[in-house]
């Protein structure tokens, strides 16, 4: 393994010295970053938060310094207005989007924005602004890494099946345990099914009260007010549109989410960002007539042609952005 890793960072870094040279060759292209939480080191929830989910302020502080060598930083509607209208646009431009509308993008993302002064869209799940609602996977997460021998006997048949650990008898899994059995999960079961074993197992279980892990309206307020962070949806329950019962119900999380968030900061979002990246045609079609653009969990970067209701992005996250060689390398999908 530590010759595979030596072997890695050796890739990476003859990449980090030759992509950026590579770069000034590239004709008009638009970079995407994806980011959804941002937690320092000594956060609580690193310890069942997904890895593939966050970065340290020091980080994204670090993938901000590198971008502004290279790359034109753009407010991600800005981009798409002036193609529409014929404009110029950066021969290398860069849009930051943070998903979901953690706390933490208020409390720990935006100071690092504002500092640099990079603009950013965050995308927002509008009915669970400012609720102590937490996401299914997060649930999930604290009830398996705090399993004991009766959370065990609440846990279904099928669950066991991705957590030999816990039905072997162990206790308390670690993150990137918890990490595979989420990602199992979303590929098996639907959001419902998640939804009501998370809620099981919290009524069988005694907690402490919870922090809000959402931004409220008026820190989303506040961020809009300094001009450096715009907002977008990203559904009014973080529905996977690939899987809603009727059009009715996908007409609701598209453009329902779209009046709550008018509502609320007085300007309709231009942006739309897919749950989970989760797509079908009637999707699409549905965000196609009522956003500017669209992004996706699709890896890559964007040109002025590109199809801008399924836009790519580049997913960006400690594990494997926490150095010059491994950020840029991530940039040129290596690593």
């Amino acid at each position: 393994m530590n010759v595979k890793r030596a072997i890695k960072r050796s890739i990476q870094g003859v990449v980090a010295e030759v992509a950026p040279r590579l770069w000034r060759w590239r004709r008009s292209s638009l970079t995407v970053l994806m980011y959804h939480r941002v937690l320092p080191a000594d956060h609580a929830d690193r310890a069942t938060e997904q890895p593939g989910l966050y970065v340290s302020p020091q980080t994204l502080a670090m993938h901000l310094g590198i971008l502004r060598n290279h790359f034109t930083f753009v407010h991600l509607d800005d981009w798409l207005e002036s193609v529409d209208a014929g404009r110029a646009v950066p021969r290398r431009a860069c849009a930051v989007t943070f998903d979901d509308g953690w706390r933490d993008n208020y409390d720990h993302a935006f100071p690092v924005l504002r500092a640099a002064q990079v603009p950013a869209t965050i995308y927002l799940v509008s009915d669970l602004v400012g609720t102590r609602y937490s996401f299914w996977p997060n649930g999930l997460a604290r009830s398996l890494a705090a399993v004991d021998a009766a959370a065990r006997q609440r846990l279904p048949q099928w669950l066991l099946e991705h957590i030999p650990e816990v039905a072997a008898g162990r206790v308390g899994l670690d993150a990137l345990q918890i990490d595979r059995v989420i990602s199992a999960c979303k590929e098996r079961f639907s959001d419902e099914q998640m939804l009501g074993l998370v809620s099981s197992l919290e009524a069988g279980a005694t907690s402490p009260t919870l922090d809000r892990d959402l931004m409220s309206w008026d820190e989303i307020r506040e961020m809009q007010a300094s001009g450096w962070v715009r907002f977008g949806s990203h559904t009014r329950r973080h529905t996977r549109l690939s899987r809603v019962a009727s059009d009715d119900a996908l007409r609701d999380e598209v453009l329902g989410s779209k009046r709550q968030i008018e509502e609320q900061l007085g300007a309709a979002p231009k942006t739309f960002c897919y749950p989970n990246g989760d797509i079908s045609r009637a999707a699409i079609d549905c965000v196609r007539g009522a956003y500017l653009g669209a992004v996706t969990t699709a890896s890559g970067w964007n040109d002025p042609g590109c199809d801008r209701i399924v836009m790519r992005r580049v997913g960006v996250h400690e594990d494997v952005s926490d150095s010059r060689a491994s950020f840029v390398s991530r940039l040129v999908g290596v690593g």
